[in-house]
């Protein structure tokens, strides 16, 4: 039986990229988590660029929503724990028929990806569904 509980599918703003990753890496499994968030090619109705992931979770990562980083169980892993925490702050859950906005990261647990994306307001930049 896996650890591995829920998927997650993440909407973040251009802008707050930096921020996510250092979260990322909080979360993560990886060294390498702080390169989650490369490539804003997802775009709301206003043409403001988001980066977008979908992966498996542990159910200690739905956990952080109720305390700050320096109090969570999980290891900082030599993150910058004050980005990590500005990204954690603008965490929204995902709610059917919320919108994204450039000023939060909506966050979607168990949600198919790409439904949940294009239902959020969001289409690659080139207008064709791509595989996440």
């Amino acid at each position: 039986m896996s650890d591995y509980k829920h998927r997650m599918s993440l909407a973040v703003p251009q802008a707050l990229m930096p921020q996510a990753n250092q979260l990322a890496l909080i979360v993560g499994v990886s060294e390498h988590d702080d390169k989650t968030f490369t490539s804003a090619n997802w775009q709301d109705k206003d043409g403001n660029l988001y980066a977008v992931c979908s992966t498996v979770i542990k159910p200690v990562v739905l956990s952080l929503a109720d305390v700050s980083l320096a109090d969570s169980p999980l290891q900082t892993k030599g993150a910058d724990l004050s980005l990590a925490q500005q990204a954690l702050d603008k965490v929204v859950r995902y709610k059917q028929g919320d919108k994204v906005s450039s000023d939060t990261i909506m966050c979607a647990i168990d949600f198919e990806p790409l439904q949940v994306f294009s239902d959020m307001g969001l289409m690659t930049t080139n207008n064709e569904l791509v595989e996440i």
